[in-house]
């Protein structure tokens, strides 16, 4: 079944003339194979197999035949090459792609959802697919995968050490996993509600007014001050999704929140506070990334940078229009502190408040950081999910809705559950962020999209760029990223060469996988809120700007 590069079918060929010089993009599988008393199962592959012969690799690979369910083409592939029945299967790594070139030239290019089965059969070898099997330990497989790797197939190496960051136990996994579903391997279909309204003009009210109160104090310390409040009313003025202002509702209906004046003056200034941060966070990121473009117009420090040229005859424009961004971010963040301490409730609700914006806080800057730090992109594929996680996932779902749930006086499971859907959605939100930062329209995203490959970001889809590409685009990858000068010619090379490595296909199919954990989280919340979340999950996820 051979695949688009966003992982969806495109055709079909015959798997005896796909491996080539050139194998292009299709489907796959793994499967590991875990016996009650902990071991797994190895296999040595054929001899005579046309691609990696008498290879150790894990229980069995394969291709799933057109239109057949991904597990029932598993549980067919242990039947017919080990004789053995699953009593337990789960899909474990959803999103693993790999590129593997063998000696003679041959190249293996798959999407291969990896499986984990368990199972007491006694396996009886097709001849045909292995020779051989040994059962070893999970430490000594995972020591073999970090120092004997060439005793292993190239993709059950990867493997392993991406299984090793999910579990120290694969039985135990599956224990665990028995309790949640099996993540799809097809996408749903969109919900067609809009939630991003819900604190109606509310924020907006609260942010315009105190914008204009603590303008004029400044302006009244000296009239220039009106400048440095210009890029922030101009972001504000300019919209954006009000998607954490959103998410704090969304918190505050799901712990059941009864209103009242005072909950409802809470509400709207703790959105405002959330929402606030985000322009002190649009305004650095934008300098950090060289960025021209914010919401379809120029960025502080480009409008700095003109006004001194506008202003001041000598002297580094750029450099003051730098300069003068970070502070007017600086203005936004002691603005949005402020806006937090208009808060009304209780001395306990306000210390809680407090508590989970100050994670908020220090999340999203260490995310930022490791941003700027890994860079190049130099980032392993569980750094990137972890910058993924802390400068979006957590700042953009996880903590606003805890902040809503806090005001609400939520009970810990009703907390729990948005934990766990907001760390889910919030990667997807921010793994779609990566692919339109990549290869989205500026007249629909309002920014420019060029600035990922400029800055060689530590995106995930970029760390799989490099990781899955053939030899000649990843020269071409590594030469671009983080290349600042890099022209348009160069920015579409780096854009083909994404594009055709399979790391868009393995990204699409983690935003999948964390969309069916971010639904299997709220569950248990009631039907409206569950409804509310899972549409809004799934517009950030599938969204195109």
């Amino acid at each position: 079944m051979l695949l688009d590069e966003r992982g969806r079918p495109c055709g079909t060929a015959r798997k005896s003339l796909v491996h080539c010089l050139d194998t292009p993009l299709h489907l796959a599988l793994s499967c590991y194979v875990v016996r009650s008393d902990g071991r797994l199962l190895l296999t040595r592959r054929a001899g005579h197999k046309k691609t990696f012969p008498s290879v150790w690799t894990n229980a069995c690979c394969g291709h799933p035949q057109p239109g057949e369910p991904m597990e029932h083409a598993v549980r067919r592939h242990l039947r017919d090459e080990l004789g053995i029945a699953a009593k337990r299967l789960r899909v474990a790594l959803p999103d693993f792609a790999y590129r593997a070139t063998m000696d003679n030239g041959i190249v293996e290019h798959e999407l291969c959802p990896v499986f984990i089965a368990s199972s007491d059969d006694t396996p009886m070898l097709d001849p045909d697919e292995a020779d051989a099997m040994e059962w070893v330990t999970w430490d000594e497989l995972c020591d073999r995968a970090a120092h004997r790797p060439e005793t292993l197939s190239l993709w059950s190496v990867t493997q392993v050490r991406r299984l090793a960051n999910l579990t120290t136990d694969p039985l135990r996994w599956l224990d665990e996993a028995d309790h949640s579903p099996a993540a799809p391997i097809n996408r749903i279909e969109e919900r067609p509600t809009d939630p991003f309204d819900v604190m109606g003009g509310r924020v907006e009210q609260v942010m315009r007014d105190f914008v204009e109160a603590a303008a004029l104090e400044l302006v009244g310390l000296e009239p220039l001050a009106a400048e440095l409040c210009q890029p922030i009313r101009a972001l504000l003025d300019a919209g954006g999704k009000r998607l954490r202002p959103c998410l704090v509702y969304c918190g505050y209906e799901a712990g059941s929140g009864n209103g009242g004046p005072v909950a409802e003056h809470d509400l709207a200034h703790v959105a405002a506070a959330v929402e606030m941060l985000h322009t002190f966070a649009l305004l650095h990121d934008d300098v950090m990334d060289r960025s021209l473009l914010r919401r379809g117009q120029l960025t502080a420090h480009e409008r700095f940078d003109a006004l001194h040229a506008r202003t001041r005859p000598r002297g580094d424009a750029a450099w003051f229009g730098t300069s003068a961004a970070i502070i007017a971010g600086d203005l936004a963040f002691v603005w949005a502190d402020q806006l937090l301490d208009r808060l009304r409730g209780d001395e306990q609700q306000q210390r809680d408040v407090r508590r989970l914006y100050g994670q908020l806080r220090h999340e999203v800057i260490v995310g930022q950081y490791l941003d700027i730090r890994l860079a190049g992109p130099h980032a392993t594929d569980q750094q990137a999910q972890v910058v993924a996680l802390l400068k979006s996932g957590r700042y953009t779902v996880t903590r606003p809705l805890e902040l809503g749930a806090s005001l609400a006086g939520a009970s810990e499971s009703t907390a729990s559950a948005l934990r766990a859907f907001g760390d889910a959605a919030g990667v997807a939100f921010q793994l779609r962020d990566d692919i339109i930062g990549v290869f989205g329209d500026v007249s629909v995203t309002g920014k420019g999209c060029s600035d990922d490959i400029r800055s060689g970001k530590a995106s995930l889809l970029l760390v799989r760029a490099l990781e899955l590409a053939a030899p000649a685009q990843r020269a071409l990858l590594r030469a671009g990223l983080g290349n600042e000068e890099l022209d348009q010619a160069g920015v579409d090379a780096c854009r083909e060469a994404v594009r055709s490595s399979g790391a868009v296909a393995s990204i699409e199919r983690l935003i999948d996988a964390e969309l069916d954990t971010a639904r299997h989280a709220v569950r248990f919340l009631p039907d409206h809120v569950q409804d509310r979340l899972i549409s809004l999950s799934e517009l950030l996820a599938h969204r195109m700007a």
